[in-house]
């Protein structure tokens, strides 16, 4: 049963709450079971959703991710009140306004106008109240004449554009956004996305998508389903780790990984096995002035052999990362404390447990947050780099992948490297081994006038193209 009655900061919460549907074999079950009223049974249960308990504040923002069928449109239908919860309770404080499936609240026989009232009517609003908002939902839309047009002729960003117009400008305490806004265009999601990190601030957000990153950039706290089973409440970085390892499993045996660290030392480099691009011609004299000043944008790296003890990993266990670490470019010694704008090489080392076909090595820096702000791996590299006969790594062959490019300036924050080992092709291939914080660091001032990252800049430059006589 659903209740308004939440008081105080929480807007959504949900305590036990399951949805089950019956499957009935054939047309003939469903009717003996009308005839029987319940005295027999001639369906079987489903639990779409079951055993959900979380709840949201205002002011905070909720990502859910799970694969397909995990039971997360099934939940926001629930808290948007289309469909009624089998068991638990569902309470919500103040006025949903939802984006659920595509056109979904829309007649088709009705133009864009009049499916504006329509929509807002159903979210609460009067049609005084519709028609000193109209012009500004028509403007947000901005589908042209069309809004006079019967909405069956609308494409699929067309009807996306309408319904976020709608839902935009009815003063929602609680938004519910699901993937439909990947059908608009460029331009029109940005928009969406200006309106959502305006939104959160003071409102919620419920926000489903497959995109992690775009869990991480938007949710504090996020969700995990999996076969309707709620399987993790926390951070958005901790839960997106987890989908992360859910996602590799589903195809991969990744749920016994080889966790041991071996502390025999790889090769020294060698000319014939690295290939770096030539020092580049330009110099970023905004990381000289920065990190020559008083607040330079330094970093301090945890070692790889500390991050080990809490780095949380997975993989099939047929190789290990043995050591992680950023080394001077020039001089190739370990860095422990460095500045934004200089020039690195990002080291992992590995030891091969079974022969490896076509080794691949990555790497990716993501901030607290989780969200990742840069990466790549070995399948762009040069192919006179790699010197195995026929691409293939022997049991036992320690093997290590380099990575130089020049640092960013990045906002004050702690960040880190995760390093990950497979084979086969960028389309097609097999997790080895997956380490997560496999390197951290932390700026210690910002350098960074806007923005997750700072871009090396040639130059800036402002220049006065008239003199103005007083």
């Amino acid at each position: 049963m659903k209740m308004k009655t939440l008081s105080g900061n929480t807007v959504i919460q949900c305590t036990d709450l399951g949805k089950c549907y019956k499957i009935y074999e054939s047309p003939k079950a469903r009717l003996k079971q009308a005839i029987w009223q319940g005295k027999r049974q001639y369906f079987r249960e489903f639990w779409a959703l079951r055993h959900v308990n979380f709840e949201v504040e205002r002011g905070e923002s909720l990502g859910i991710i799970g694969r397909n069928g995990s039971g997360k449109s099934t939940l926001l239908q629930l808290i948007s009140g289309i469909l009624t919860p089998t068991e638990g309770t569902l309470k919500t404080n103040g006025r949903i306004a939802a984006l659920l499936e595509l056109g979904s609240g829309f007649n088709p026989e009705f133009t864009g106008l009049e499916n504006i009232y329509l929509n807002a009517s159903m979210l609460g609003l009067s049609k005084q109240q519709t028609d000193a908002r109209l012009e500004d939902i028509i403007a947000f839309a901005d589908i042209g004449e069309f809004i006079r047009q019967p909405v069956k002729m609308y494409s699929s960003g067309m009807a996306v554009r309408l319904a976020f117009a709608v839902i935009a400008h009815v003063n929602a305490d609680i938004l519910v956004v699901d993937e439909a806004l990947a059908v608009g265009d460029a331009f029109f999601t940005q928009k969406c996305m200006r309106f959502i990190n305006r939104f959160r601030q003071d409102n919620c957000l419920l926000f489903v998508s497959h995109d992690a990153s775009a869990v991480s950039s938007l949710c504090e706290k996020a969700l995990m389903l999996k076969h309707g089973q709620q399987i993790a409440m926390d951070t958005s970085k901790i839960v997106v780790d987890l989908y992360t390892k859910e996602i590799y499993s589903a195809f991969q045996d990744v749920d016994s990984p080889n966790s041991g660290h071996f502390n025999k030392s790889l090769p020294k480099r060698q000319s014939a096995e690295s290939y770096s691009i030539a020092d580049a011609d330009w110099v970023d004299y905004r990381a000289q002035i920065l990190n020559s000043s008083s607040t330079p944008n330094l970093y301090a790296i945890t070692q790889f052999e500390k991050a080990l003890l809490t780095a949380e990993s997975f993989g099939n266990g047929n190789a290990v990362i043995q050591d992680v670490k950023l080394v001077d470019s020039t001089s190739y010694k370990s860095i422990r404390v460095g500045s934004g704008g200089t020039r690195v090489t990002l080291r992992i080392e590995a030891l091969a447990l079974s022969d490896i076909h076509s080794p691949i090595v990555g790497f990716i820096l993501k901030n607290e947050k989780g969200l990742t702000l840069l990466g790549d791996n070995s399948l762009n590299q040069r192919a006179e780099t790699f010197t195995c006969k026929n691409k293939t790594l022997p049991k036992g062959a320690r093997y290590y992948a380099e990575f130089e490019f020049t640092l960013p300036l990045l906002p004050k924050g702690k960040y880190s490297f995760t390093a990950s080992l497979a084979e086969g092709t960028q389309e097609d291939h097999r997790q080895l081994q997956w380490l997560n914080d496999a390197l951290v660091i932390e700026t210690i001032n910002c350098g960074v006038a806007a923005g997750l990252a700072g871009v090396p800049m040639h130059s800036i430059r402002l220049i006065c193209l008239e003199n103005i006589e007083k």
